[in-house]
């Protein structure tokens, strides 16, 4: 086992997957949350009685300035987490040194791990999205991020696969299957 880094590698890339995949799962439900309450306060305190203290118009400039950032919250997260996967990619691609060949197990158990959680959590997103309620309101507008949560058991086994495939193959005098 002289060739070690390449099996940090193969772990580290995992946990990266892992991390994006709970990060945004638990991004898209915190937005969901902020934005509900910021769409609950944000008219109350606009319309608050101007005596003795004008509140409405200081709210104007606080809890109105402060909606609009929350309302661009689920655009600007899904895109963070669209490059996430990207760069996640781009890491397991910019490896020097490829595993050795007796690790795609190893490998191929880590990407039917991730398979089998990233199914958990979309289904459980999944059923947070069809409801009937307010936080499934804010779920269905947030597109991309939505769009990347339920449909990561195909995105990710693509990655997966991909990057192993690169992984793999060899890089030229530097192991793999010494092609």
């Amino acid at each position: 086992m002289k060739n070690k880094r390449g099996v940090m590698g193969i772990i580290i890339f995992f946990v990266v997957l892992f991390s994006i995949l709970i990060i945004g799962w638990i991004a898209s439900l915190s937005i969901a949350v902020i934005d509900f309450g910021s769409d609950t306060i944000t008219p109350i305190m606009t319309s608050l009685p101007e005596e003795p203290v004008n509140f409405s118009k200081y709210s104007v400039f606080t809890f109105g300035q402060l909606n609009r950032v929350v309302q661009a919250l689920p655009w600007l997260v899904g895109v963070g987490y669209v490059l996430a996967i990207g760069m996640s990619v781009a890491f397991a691609l910019s490896f020097k040194v490829s595993p050795n060949p007796v690790f795609i197990g190893l490998y191929v158990s880590f990407i039917l791990l991730l398979i089998f959680f990233s199914i958990i959590l979309s289904n459980a997103y999944e059923d947070l999205f069809v409801q009937d309620n307010e936080i499934s309101e804010r779920l269905q507008e947030q597109l991309i991020l939505s769009y990347m949560i339920i449909y990561a058991p195909h995105i990710l086994t693509l990655i997966a696969f991909i990057t192993g495939i690169f992984l793999f193959t060899g890089r030229e005098g530097s192991g793999g299957f010494g092609i």
